[in-house]
């Protein structure tokens, strides 16, 4: 069985060879139908190798953008979660390809340090690394097996690597922690999965809005801040600290550069993370409440992600000092800080009472009419019922909190 399927025009041999040469190099096993001989079953043959293949490396180009049978191999693929596609030559993408992460050998000279070489080597080490068909399953929760090919460029307080994020994609195994540029947030790819949002009826501090109780499945793996954004990469992303409401004196040390960001307005939110996604060129935007809740869970199934109760061992709540620094405590399951207390977050929601218009896959609600935004995960000044994994906050998009700062998700694909 190959690592590799190429799929490819045979008008575009001599770029497919150039392709299949170079993959053989770094150790992978490949096959193209090169080798087919015309006493060969095609069809069976290609299908074989194709079924059985870690990934497919489809090379598009004008000529196989026109190609029924690429085509039809890409979308094979691309159902079992093996497809990366790599632009051999300028081409318009067919649509249904449009909105997937495309690999760019357009101009790649062979160079094995080229950064988009590395991107396709990374991940195909990422999907080779995985079962067959199981390619976007997570194994684990843990620390991401070593890629060879992705560069380490910093490491958590506990001691964890952040690796380089242009050499993340969609196969990148859950728990990978990443970052895409230094003094930006670090981030940890969560997997795919569903969950019950909202609070049990048996629950005793259930408010009127946290419910009915939906199922909710969330279709993709993501990637969200490993913390709350800080003050020091919200300064960074918007030239200025954040600054309270017009008349409104700060808080005492409240803006010291390793604590969390707060008096940022849903406005102010939304326009650091365009900065962020303009200066990464990455997807990045607020997460919206449903896949907040998910990662708060992070399949637990009390009222908090470590049971049904909680202490100020494990969260920053019930005080009067303002947010401390976010590393103080232990993180949930999925690898994420201060998803309960410490402060309150944005999500991209528009608010509602109900989850009547809450998406079954997990997308932010914005249908509707108003100025009001979800804010969730209660903050340093609230009691442990507001931080229930469950508990629903509202605020008016232009509020500058001291309570409310934001948490930053993006796209893999």
């Amino acid at each position: 069985m190959a690592d590799i399927f190429i799929s490819y025009k045979k008008e575009n041999r001599a770029g497919a060879e150039r392709i299949f040469t170079a993959l053989r190099t770094e150790g992978f096993s490949v096959w193209w139908d090169d080798s087919l001989t015309p006493k060969a079953s095609w069809d069976a043959d290609i299908e074989r190798e194709l079924s059985q293949a870690a990934t497919a490396v489809v090379l598009w180009t004008p000529l196989s953008v026109a190609s029924d049978w690429v085509r039809t191999e890409a979308h094979y693929a691309q159902d079992r979660g093996k497809l990366i596609p790599v632009m051999l030559e300028d081409c318009k993408l067919p649509i249904a390809f449009l909105l997937r992460q495309t690999i760019d050998l357009t101009k790649w000279n062979g160079a094995r340090d080229d950064r988009h070489w590395r991107k396709l080597l990374t991940w195909i080490a990422d999907l080779v690394a995985t079962k067959p068909g199981n390619a976007n399953i997570p194994q684990a929760l843990t620390s991401a097996q070593a890629n060879p090919y992705r560069d380490i460029v910093g490491k958590l307080a506990s001691g964890e690597p952040i690796v380089d994020g242009t050499l993340v994609n969609e196969s990148t195994p859950a728990g990978t922690v990443f970052s895409d540029g230094q003094g930006l947030p670090p981030m940890r790819i969560v997997p795919k999965g569903g969950f019950l949002m909202g609070a049990s009826d048996r629950d005793p501090d259930r408010s009127p809005f946290e419910g009915p109780r939906k199922r909710v499945d969330i279709p993709a793996p993501f990637a969200i801040g490993v913390y709350p954004l800080l003050v020091s990469e919200y300064t960074r992303l918007s030239g200025a600290p954040p600054k309270p409401s017009d008349g409104t004196t700060a808080m005492p040390n409240a803006l010291e550069p390793a604590k969390p960001a707060i008096y940022i307005s849903f406005d102010d939110a939304t326009a650091a993370i365009a900065k962020l996604a303009a200066m990464t060129g990455m997807e990045y935007r607020l997460p919206s409440e449903a896949e907040w809740e998910y990662c708060c869970r992070a399949r637990s199934q009390g009222r908090y992600a470590f049971g049904d109760a909680i202490d100020t061992a494990q969260a920053h709540f019930a005080s009067d000092k303002g947010p401390v620094p976010p590393t103080r405590f232990a993180p949930n399951a999925f690898g994420l800080h201060d998803m309960h207390g410490n402060v309150r977050e944005w999500t991209a929601d528009l608010w509602h009472d109900t989850y009547e218009y809450t998406h079954a896959d997990g997308r932010a609600v914005l249908e509707g009419h108003g100025s009001m935004r979800v804010a969730r995960g209660g903050c340093w000044w609230d009691q442990a019922a507001q931080l229930r994994s469950s508990a629903r906050q509202r605020a008016t998009r232009t509020t500058r909190s001291p309570m409310i700062g934001m948490r930053v998700a993006r796209a893999l694909a």
